[in-house]
């Protein structure tokens, strides 16, 4: 749609050369400015080392605001390499190229973007200059260099991605493009006169947001079409209310318009018989179809398949008649596939090829992961393992994780083989051979190397081969280099967790870390309790809540050598969340639990984090309301065993000077904390429960029970202004909680994959305290659903899961920080809750 805005001879030209065509339609998309935004994952993958970039588009500014993202390449991913333009106050226009050699910028000056009119906007990197268009003319430029260096950040219309900040628009957009070259000022201007084709060189993407009614019911719609045809480039609506005048679709038809509905069609198999393709004209004219490519032909509605692989993409056209003029053709693309060739992928996690230790001839963990592609298909419907031929039952945890024990029969080399079958009867196979000794030698690894994690990248991950053993190190050290990324260290002190994946596919934290005020520290911190973790191919996980440059975290893990006579453990999930402290409502909030301990443990501990945050400024009167505080309230709990109190949890850390030697910080490092200070590992209290190993046992954890937050929420006797600052605020004390009871034993203590279906513990959420921006992911079951309610109990968000155990991104966008609960539901109708902190 080309647009009118304040040029009078432009509006002249556009009249004297009939360039507004009767077919098209006045349409664009409106963003309500809350929380509306579209994006298109890894749209940066189509700029990876480019240094001529464009990005424009057409909007009309409802009101101006401080901080409105118009458009984005930002959040998420990683890699050198973001593009955005963010309003700020006054129509002041702030946009940015971040490319390997820095930011480059330019800063357009207040009235530069007019509330209540259309605007053409094109933001122009080429490769020394960055250039900003407005309505055709060049408004500012500076130098620039490097290259675009990300290949998985999403490109956003009507918010700039930043975890923790809500740069979202509030307007109209329309024509938007994304393109792989530096526009020039005459092709901009071209762009405004008129539309694209869609087939431009070097054009990534196009947005004409044409596809639904205005201010209809268009809820069925769940993307915008890249005008292309190429579906993997459409964008997804994210939070639109599809209805109304705002936040939908909207603008005028012309009495003559229409448009097409098309079905998605599901992937095919080769041998799939002929089908029909739904779809319909607006107008209620006859569609044409046909196929552009691909491995099939059509008939009328119906498409035949011609039995080899491909991809299909299919057209649907309306040419029009004498009262409706033709139509915007729509693509449509599915995969046909061959059974024989999607075939499961497999890894083994251990032993690995080369050397394995174990100083005398015991059961051996096997450990394989396996998955699948287009899981609407196909499946794993079998793994096999042989060792030396013979066949090593496996336990199938439901996830794609494997586990068995083999006894070996004698040291020396021995050859291991996977076979991996799909639904289908077809196969793909691993082998691979390793090398059986007795005596094994000091190691030093890397878990993480530099791993960053920052407000744009809230979760992170890194596989790595550990020593392949049973019982052969008798300690493990893990020593946690925390350094600054290239834009500094973050000021504040962040609330980190490190997490290790275990080899049936549950995560645990064997780290809690809060990061120093603005300095590189490193800590050193006893891991040998997770030993059963730390073997094999691993993956490690770093988490951080931040809104800043974040840190880079490195892992390094040293084994000493020698004989472990309980070399085996199992590790059991406890207290294992966040709980809110000194709540009137539920002044103990833990789960109690009742434990009965695998056979052959010979003994057992019980292993507990808990670091208390959310100090306020809401109590002026300290003394009366118990500091309304978690982070600086000198607290003791309690562990109770078989209804007994019986061990005792001092959670107070002195704090100058660093336990962990992390000195010579800003801020307030060298107060004392409960439980944590700012710069080291978070304590583990251990507490040995090798007395109650013959019997179950009963837990629970009492919170100090002298503790009570009088400025809480629930407190009926609070009153604002004159107990409280403020009785209804949310961000309130709580304890985060990590805890283990874990058993050792000098044989295999049980096979793994006996979990419930669905129970708090295996469903991690993550990063937790966040700055709004988390995961939820189940180890065992796929969810259906997360519900998101406030603290009162009313609805922030509903949010449907990822398919299968894939990872579910939330984000609240501009709620109040604060604690939320997340109701979680899985396909069979189980739920469990999960508290929230945002920070």
């Amino acid at each position: 749609m080309k647009k009118k805005y304040l040029n009078f001879k432009l509006v002249v030209l556009f009249i004297l050369t009939g360039l507004v065509a009767s077919a098209q339609s006045n349409q664009y998309l409106h963003f309500d400015g809350s929380d509306d935004y579209i994006s298109f994952d890894d749209a940066s993958s189509y700029l990876y080392g480019s240094n001529t970039i464009t990005m424009a588009g057409w909007f009309y500014t409802d009101a101006l605001g401080y901080g409105q993202g118009m458009m984005s390449i930002r959040g998420g991913g990683t890699g050198d390499g973001q593009m955005y333009l963010i309003q700020l106050s006054n129509g002041y226009l702030e946009c940015r190229v971040v490319t390997s050699t820095g930011l480059h910028q330019v800063a357009a000056p207040d009235g530069t973007i007019v509330a209540g009119q259309w605007q053409h906007i094109a933001w122009v990197f080429d490769v020394n200059t960055v250039k900003l268009y407005v309505n055709g003319n060049l408004v500012g430029s500076s130098s620039a260099s490097g290259t675009f260096n990300s290949n998985n950040k999403p490109f956003s219309v009507g918010k700039s991605i930043l975890s923790g900040y809500n740069f979202i628009y509030g307007g109209r957009a329309d024509e938007v493009s994304l393109w792989n070259k530096a526009l020039t000022q005459s092709e901009v201007q071209n762009m405004m006169n008129n539309e694209l084709s869609g087939s431009e060189s070097d054009l990534v993407v196009y947005y004409k947001f044409n596809q639904g009614t205005p201010a209809g019911d268009n809820t069925a719609i769940t993307q915008v079409n890249s005008f292309d045809g190429v579906t993997s480039k459409n964008a997804d609506l994210n939070n639109f209310a599809l209805t109304g005048d705002t936040s939908n679709f909207a603008g005028t038809l012309s009495a003559s318009f229409q448009s097409i509905s098309l079905s998605a069609i599901p992937n095919k198999l080769i041998t799939d018989a002929p089908f029909m393709v739904e779809g319909s004209a607006s107008s209620g004219l006859p569609i044409t179809y046909t196929i552009e490519s691909g491995p099939a032909t059509i008939s009328g509605n119906t498409i035949t398949l011609n039995g080899t692989a491909g991809t299909v993409t299919l057209k649907a056209s309306q040419a029009g008649n004498s009262s409706f003029d033709s139509a915007e053709d729509i693509y449509t693309t599915f995969e046909v596939l061959d059974p024989t060739q999607i075939l499961p992928s497999t890894e083994v996690l251990h032993p690995l090829a080369g050397t394995v230790y174990s100083p005398s001839l015991q059961p051996l963990q096997i450990a394989v992961r396996s998955e699948i592609e287009y899981s609407d298909l196909f499946s794993v419907s079998s793994m096999n393992v042989t060792i030396d031929g013979n066949d090593v039952p496996l336990t199938d945890h439901g996830n794609g994780f494997y586990t068995a024990w083999w006894t070996p029969t004698g040291y020396g080399p021995h050859s291991l083989a996977v076979e991996g079958s799909n639904n289908y009867g077809s196969s793909s196979n691993t082998s691979f051979n390793f090398v059986l000794l007795s005596n094994a030698s000091n190691q030093n690894v890397y878990a993480t190397n530099n791993l960053l994690v920052n407000s744009g990248i809230p979760s992170a991950t890194e596989t790595t081969n550990l020593p392949s053993h049973i019982g052969a190190y008798t300690q493990i050290t893990g020593t946690l280099h925390i350094d600054c990324p290239s834009e500094g260290c973050d000021p504040w002190d962040r609330i980190s967790s490190l997490e290790v994946q275990g080899k049936d596919g549950e995560w645990y934290e064997i780290i809690r870390y809060i990061t120093p005020y603005g300095i590189a520290c490193e800590s050193t911190i006893d891991l040998t309790d997770f030993k059963s973790l730390l073997s094999g191919k691993t993956t490690f996980r770093v988490n951080l809540s931040t809104y800043s440059s974040g840190f880079e975290y490195s892992l390094e893990l040293d084994y000493t050598a020698g004989t472990d006579f309980s070399p085996y453990s199992h590790i059991e999930k406890l207290w294992y969340q966040t709980y809110q402290f000194g709540d009137p409502a539920d002044l103990q909030p833990t789960e109690d639990f009742t434990k009965e301990f695998p056979s052959n443990t010979t003994s057992a501990t019980l292993k507990l984090v808990s670091s208390g945050h959310g100090w306020s400024s809401n109590d002026p009167y300290y003394d009366a309301n118990t500091d309304n505080a978690a982070e600086f309230s000198e607290n003791t709990h309690h562990v109770w065993v078989n209804g007994s109190q019986t061990f005792t949890q001092h959670n107070w850390n002195t704090c100058y000077p660093n336990p962990d030697g992390c000195n010579n910080q800003a801020g307030t490092y060298t107060y004392n904390r409960a439980g944590w200070c700012p710069g080291s590992i978070a304590q583990f209290f251990d507490y040995d429960m090798t007395p109650y190993i013959s019997t179950p046992v009963s837990l629970d954890y009492v919170f100090d029970t002298d503790y009570y937050d009088y400025c809480h929420p629930n407190n009926p006797n609070c009153i604002s202004g004159i107990t409280c600052n403020d009785c209804s605020n949310t961000f309130n004390p709580h304890l985060i909680v990590s805890s283990y009871l874990i058993s050792f034993g000098g044989a295999p203590l049980q096979p793994l994959g006996t979990k419930a279906v669905l129970t708090p513990n295996n469903v991690s959420v993550y990063p937790n305290p966040s700055s709004g921006t988390f995961y939820v992911e189940p180890s065992q079951t796929e969810l259906s659903e997360i519900a998101i309610y406030d603290i009162q109990g009313r609805l922030v968000s509903t949010v449907p899961a990822s398919s299968g155990i894939e990872p579910t991104k939330i984000s609240l966008g501009t709620q109040a920080r604060g604690v939320y609960l997340a109701t979680i539901k899985d396909v069979n109708g189980n739920t469990v809750t999960k508290r929230i902190i945002v920070e």
